[in-house]
């Protein structure tokens, strides 16, 4: 078993190597892995000004799903709990597989993101349910 850990650092230690090979001819720097160095060595990680789009175009739908902004095609607000849940839980997915990639601000933006719209959710859940039960409480039982 030692030996299959020594034969896969070794394919790690050769691959990185190659890596940095690579990026010295094509004029770039290659980051080293977790591996390889300490986090607290790591530099930081830059930002990329396309992530917040990203984040913004995922994050719509649950925005006009919650009636948080209107439809743009019809101008209409609108109440769709599945699509607003099904919404924030995609940027769910999208934080948990870019952890540790993310600059600060980054990582800061999509978890304020996502507080803010799991916030939102329940109060629009919890006031679709009480309106839902004042509506039973009003019709006359039969």
């Amino acid at each position: 078993m030692s030996d299959d850990k020594r034969i896969d650092d070794d394919w790690k230690k050769r691959a990185f190597e190659e890596k940095q090979k690579l990026a010295s001819q094509m004029g770039g720097i290659v980051e080293e892995t977790a591996d390889s160095t300490d986090s607290a060595e790591r530099a930081p990680i830059e930002s990329d000004p396309r992530f917040p789009g990203l984040v913004q175009q995922i994050a719509y739908p649950a925005l006009m799903a919650l009636g948080q902004i209107p439809d743009p095609r019809t101008g209409e607000r609108m109440l769709d709990l599945n699509l607003a849940r099904d919404t924030i839980d995609l940027l769910g997915v999208l934080d948990a597989k870019t952890e540790g990639n993310l600059s600060k601000e980054e990582d800061e933006m999509i978890k304020n993101l996502l507080r803010d719209l799991h916030v939102a959710y329940t109060q629009v859940a919890a006031a679709e349910n009480q309106a839902a039960m004042d509506s039973e409480a009003d019709s006359p039982s039969e």
